[in-house]
């Protein structure tokens, strides 16, 4: 019997989602035989995590110290419009929410905007000016010389640059609590520490690790599907970036609810 247009137009997508899925865990299962190799090459890792992370700490501790900033004086305005002189608490609810949610989740937006989407249009623009060719006429695996090293610097990088920011995004509540609250800026790290748990800081690692990951294994893999010349590249990049978006909502939420049994 003859499919009509919609039953074909869903066996194609079903067809392609799956083929999606097995090309994807073809890159992870493949980056990870690559890792454990001997010709594994520390400086290229090395390289990257520098670049990844040491050039990306200055829009780390920016966008945390603002953060932190915002959420003390949103937080402060809030509480004293229910009591008054309450937002001296402040400091414990903004160093819990920024080391068990906002840091993370934060900074992987800012990771996968700045370096996913340079990681998808660099390896892209390799692929359609077939420099991946050349690596394979080299007797050099592409995914070992080009995913590999990105992928566990982003998993060592991402992490690094959280517990930065955890730090700096509860001194910028700190520096609302001096100037705008006329607080005490000590009784407001003291109460951050008071209510922070080390179980949240391993947490808050726990998910900069999975997100980079994440980030850096979409990335890779955008970029080297890209095709099509330089429109190809910009919409690899794009596609890239808004799947990182998702996957790294989608992951928060499953963590929140494993975390939530310990």
């Amino acid at each position: 019997m003859a499919l009509s247009t919609l039953e074909k137009s869903i066996l194609k997508n079903s067809t392609n989602i799956l083929n999606n899925i097995g090309d994807f865990a073809e890159l992870f299962l493949d980056t990870m035989k690559y890792t454990f190799k001997k010709s594994f090459s520390f400086k290229l890792l090395i390289d990257q995590i520098y670049k990844f992370g040491v050039q990306s700490f200055l829009v780390a501790a920016f966008t945390s110290l603002f953060l932190g900033m915002v959420m003390a004086l949103q937080i402060a305005v809030v509480l004293d419009s229910v009591i008054m002189g309450i937002s001296q608490f402040v400091g414990g609810m903004v160093g819990k929410s920024m080391v068990t949610e906002l840091s993370p989740l934060i900074l992987a937006f800012v990771f996968a905007g700045r370096v996913g989407s340079s990681v998808t249009a660099e390896i892209g623009t390799m692929k359609i000016s077939e420099q991946l060719d050349a690596l394979k006429t080299l007797y050099t695996n592409p995914i070992e010389y080009v995913a590999v090293p990105r992928f566990w610097a982003g998993l060592i990088a991402l992490p690094m640059l959280t517990i930065v920011a955890d730090v700096i995004g509860i001194l910028g509540g700190a520096i609302v609590s001096l100037l705008v609250l006329d607080t005490d800026p000590f009784y407001y790290v003291k109460n951050a520490v008071d209510v922070i748990l080390l179980k949240d800081f391993i947490g808050s690692i726990i998910k900069g690790t999975v997100f980079g990951a994440i980030i850096m294994l979409l990335s890779c893999y955008f970029g080297f599907k890209t095709e099509g010349g330089a429109e190809g590249v910009g919409k690899a990049t794009t596609s890239s970036v808004v799947y990182s978006f998702v996957f790294i909502l989608v992951s928060d939420y499953i963590l929140i609810t494993l975390f939530s049994y310990f």
